[in-house]
């Protein structure tokens, strides 16, 4: 039978150890975010039926359910983490850009959907810049939500925007904070 590993003291590490940690942080963090981002830009995008816009709340409903997937799975890495902390930097990170990517996607469907939907048509590119810069609330008007289904959807994405960055921050470092009172 395995004993479980109890948390590192990254604060005792010495200094190569710290280096040690750190780096393999940002190596596994640089190849998850890698994966993400081919996934979205990879995976086919599909439109749907424009006169019913059912369509587009079960996607809505789809990117909230595969991001509190993400999430839980991202808070349950931190708890069992050596390095707590440090993972839950990570974790941080890479929830907001699944946030971020995923609503890049249901955007691309709307706008493969009925172009008419934003004021240009959106490819992935587009669709991950219109995203960010929504989620960041830096929103430079070049591209706009032109419907009122696609405006409801951007509202959600930035009343929800303002909460994923600080729950998920909460949450990890929460996490991290149980884990590490684990620690002998």
């Amino acid at each position: 039978m395995s004993q479980k590993k109890s948390p590192l003291d990254f604060t005792k590490l010495a200094p190569g150890g710290r280096i040690r940690v750190l780096l393999f942080a940002v190596m596994r963090a640089v190849l998850v975010l890698l994966a993400m981002f081919l996934l979205y830009f990879l995976i086919p995008v599909a439109g749907f039926n424009a006169n019913n816009p059912t369509g587009a709340w079960i996607r809505l409903l789809a990117v909230i359910v595969v991001f509190l997937t993400i999430l839980v799975l991202q808070l349950r890495f931190v708890l069992f983490a050596s390095a707590p902390q440090i993972r839950a930097v990570e974790a941080v990170v890479e929830s907001v850009v699944a946030f971020v990517l995923l609503f890049a996607w249901l955007y691309v469907s709307l706008s493969t959907t009925e172009p008419a939907y934003f004021s240009e048509l959106l490819d992935k590119v587009d669709a991950l810049y219109f995203t960010s810069s929504t989620f960041s609330t830096v929103g430079f008007g070049d591209i706009v939500a032109t419907s009122k289904l696609t405006r409801g959807l951007v509202s959600i994405q930035m009343i929800s925007g303002l909460g994923v960055l600080a729950l998920t921050a909460k949450a990890a470092f929460l996490m991290a904070q149980k884990a590490e009172s684990r620690r002998p």
